[in-house]
């Protein structure tokens, strides 16, 4: 039972978007927006370049090297989702996700979704796995954090172990939950403190419960798997 409670604190909304936005940016925004030229890039943007759309978006979300405004970052998020831009879809998505607007939100991640965009996934997931929105469908859910874990999303890992933690499907299943819990340890990014608090809390409860030949299999099975890619995919 201390299991389940300890593996019930699923990711919240505003986490995912945390990491999305501070840790999980795409390598064509890694720059430091001081770095910038904003005027450029707002000339870009209304010239119809969906990157810099986004980009502009980012920096008003941020308020990086702009003026901070949650009205023209969802302005320019939106813009650029209309395009086609998977980052920006999901962006809209979370913002609606915020106002509880949950179906309009399951809208954007689904389109983000198809780009196989994995935080948008997990986050189309997360929306399944609650009810939020939409029919809650736990093994509709499970799919999806599955798709998300093997595009190499830590968090849907973790969402994962939390399913087998807590019995979602039958009898609590700590050999599959020690599992993906060793797997999104291994695939989390150093910058996601939040996610590696849980992690570390979860590993630690399985020490004091799991044999030590249950841990080593655990340990052993994870590092046999990775996420796959695209190309892999295809």
């Amino acid at each position: 039972m201390a299991f389940k409670v300890l593996l019930k604190m699923k990711m919240s909304f505003g986490l995912c978007c945390l990491i999305f936005l501070m840790a999980h940016a795409p390598a064509s925004v890694a720059e430091p927006w001081a770095s910038l030229d904003t005027d450029a890039l707002m000339a870009k943007a209304k010239g119809g370049d969906a990157e810099a759309q986004f980009r502009l978006g980012l920096a008003h979300d941020s308020g990086s090297g702009v003026r901070r405004s949650g009205r023209k970052a969802s302005k320019y998020y939106l813009m650029a989702a209309k395009q086609g831009h998977a980052e920006a879809q999901n962006s809209v998505g979370s913002g609606l996700q915020a106002k509880r607007k949950y179906g309009e939100a399951l809208v954007w991640y689904e389109r983000a979704a198809e780009q196989h965009h994995a935080l948008a996934i997990n986050n189309l997931a997360y929306l399944y796995d609650l009810g939020l929105g939409i029919t809650q469908d736990k093994q509709k859910a499970f799919e999806l954090y599955s798709q998300s874990a093997g595009l190499g999303w830590a968090e849907a890992m973790w969402n994962i172990a939390n399913m087998y933690g807590a019995g979602e499907f039958g009898e609590i299943d700590l050999r599959n939950a020690c599992l993906w819990t060793t797997r999104a340890s291994k695939y989390a990014s150093p910058e996601d403190y939040e996610l590696l608090q849980y992690l570390a809390h979860a590993e630690a409860y399985y020490s004091g419960i799991l044999s030590a030949d249950e841990l080593a299999l655990c340990s052993r099975e994870a590092k046999m798997w990775a996420p796959i890619t695209e190309a892999d995919d295809s």
